[in-house]
């Protein structure tokens, strides 16, 4: 006893589903792989990690004694160098991720199993996303189901 139980006829189209989720993936996908690309020529960050470097206690201890070893526009480069490198993951993570979903789209038709496996994947691949994935996992949810009654 206690509790609340919610009924829901209404489901959502899994196609609507997949095709918000994959439209929300392509533009993550093209705004990342933007930042990636004018990451080296974007003088905001440089400058942004310039005056964290700089404005560290610890680094103002080391320049006082003369002990730094770097240059603060040495330390940018490094940085963004090293963010670069570490961004080009998440990359091909939402890419891969949104070409699943693409594959899950277009298998419905053919095995619901499939494509809600497809999804699933997706779903997995893009978690550190939130939205997407909720998505995708409600979609392949509701294909497990309809693959289960048939």
């Amino acid at each position: 006893m206690g509790g609340m139980f919610i009924v829901t006829e209404r489901r959502i189209s899994p196609y609507k589903l997949i095709l918000i989720s994959f439209s929300m993936l392509l533009i993550l996908l093209i705004v990342l792989g933007i930042f990636i690309y004018s990451l080296e020529k974007n003088h905001l960050v440089e400058g942004a990690i310039v005056e964290l470097f700089e404005n560290d206690p610890k680094v103002q201890r080391e320049m006082s004694g003369g002990e730094a070893r770097a240059s603060s526009k040495e330390f940018a480069n490094e940085v963004i160098i090293f963010a670069k490198e570490i961004l080009v993951y998440p990359f091909y993570m939402i890419g891969l991720a949104a070409l699943l979903s693409l594959f899950g789209l277009f298998t419905i038709r053919i095995n619901r199993f499939i494509a809600a496996i497809f999804l699933s994947f997706a779903g997995l691949l893009s978690l550190f996303t939130l939205l997407p994935p909720i998505l995708l996992l409600f979609a392949s949810n509701n294909l497990f189901k309809t693959a289960s009654e048939n």
